[in-house]
C-alpha cells in the first residue's frame, strides 16, 4: 500500500514538473513578446485616421499578432497559458476583439483550425465560444483548472503582475466552468473544495467518478457521513478471527 502511495506521488510531481517546464517556456516567450511589442509601440501609436463624422482623431492598429507569438504546438504549449498570452498580446496590439478569431486560427495546427471552421458562423467568429472548443479540445475542464489554480507558481524571470493575471485566469475558468454565478453558489463552491482537502485518500478512491462534479457542501458531507456509516456498519460486522498458536 505505501509502495503503491509512494509511486502515486512519484507520478504526480513528475507531472508537476512537465507543467511547470511548459509553463516557464511559455511565459519566457510571453515576455520576449511584450518587449518586441513595445519596441515596434511607436509605429502601432503613428497609424492615425480621421474621422470626418466624428472631426476627431483615432488609432487604427495595422499590426498583426502572427510575428508576436510562435504557432501552438501542443507537445510544448499549455492551452490555457497560450490563450493568456494571446488575449494579452491582442489588447496590447489593440486588436479589435470581433476579429481575434481571424487572428487566432493562423497561429493554431491546421486540423484544429478547420474543427473551428466547420462550425456555424455565431460560433466560429465568437472567440469565447473558440475558446471552449479549444479547452475541450484539449481536455481542460473545470476541475483542471481548479488544479491549475491551486498549483500554479510563480516562475524565475515572470512578474508578480503576470502570476496574478494567470491565477486570475484560472479561477475565472474554473468558476465560469461550474457556473458559480452567485455570492451563494461561490461559497458552495469554496466551502466543498475545502472539505475536498480533508478527506482521506480511500474516500476520494471510492467518490472517484462523481469528485469534480459534486458542488454543494450539504449534498457532499451527506454522502461522506452515509460512507462512514456503511464503513462502519460492514466493520462491526466482520466475524471475529481467532488466532491459535501451535503449543
Amino acid at each position: 500500500m505505501a509502495g503503491r502511495k509512494r509511486k502515486k506521488e512519484q507520478e504526480i510531481e513528475i507531472r508537476k514538473l512537465e507543467y511547470e517546464e511548459r509553463k516557464r517556456k511559455d511565459e519566457m516567450e510571453f515576455e520576449q513578446q511584450k518587449i518586441r511589442l513595445g519596441a515596434e509601440g511607436g509605429s502601432l501609436n503613428s497609424n492615425f485616421v480621421a474621422n470626418q463624422n466624428l472631426n476627431s482623431v483615432q488609432i487604427k492598429p495595422k499590426l498583426g499578432i502572427h510575428h508576436l507569438m510562435q504557432k501552438f504546438n501542443s507537445d510544448e504549449n499549455d492551452i490555457s497559458l497560450y490563450l493568456i498570452m494571446f488575449e494579452r498580446l491582442a489588447k496590447q496590439a489593440e486588436i479589435l476583439k470581433n476579429t481575434w478569431v481571424t487572428h487566432l486560427l493562423g497561429l493554431l495546427p491546421y486540423d484544429v483550425a478547420q474543427l473551428i471552421a466547420k462550425e456555424p458562423d455565431e460560433i466560429a467568429n465568437d472567440y469565447g465560444e473558440v475558446k471552449k472548443i479549444l479547452l475541450k479540445r484539449y481536455k481542460l475542464t473545470p476541475e483542471k483548472f481548479r488544479q491549475k489554480f491551486f498549483m500554479h507558481n510563480k516562475n524565475l524571470g515572470s512578474t508578480w503582475k503576470n502570476f496574478a493575471y494567470e491565477l486570475r485566469s484560472f479561477f475565472n475558468e474554473w468558476v465560469n466552468g461550474v457556473k458559480a454565478d452567485s455570492f451563494e453558489k461561490l461559497s458552495y463552491l469554496i466551502i466543498t473544495d475545502q472539505i475536498k482537502r480533508k478527506v482521506s485518500e480511500e474516500i476520494k478512491d471510492h467518490f472517484i467518478d462523481e469528485w469534480s462534479k459534486v458542488k454543494s457542501p450539504d449534498d457532499f458531507v451527506e454522502k461522506m457521513d452515509d460512507s462512514d456509516t456503511l464503513r462502519s456498519t460492514f466493520t462491526c460486522k466482520q466475524p471475529r478471527k481467532e488466532w491459535h498458536y501451535d503449543k
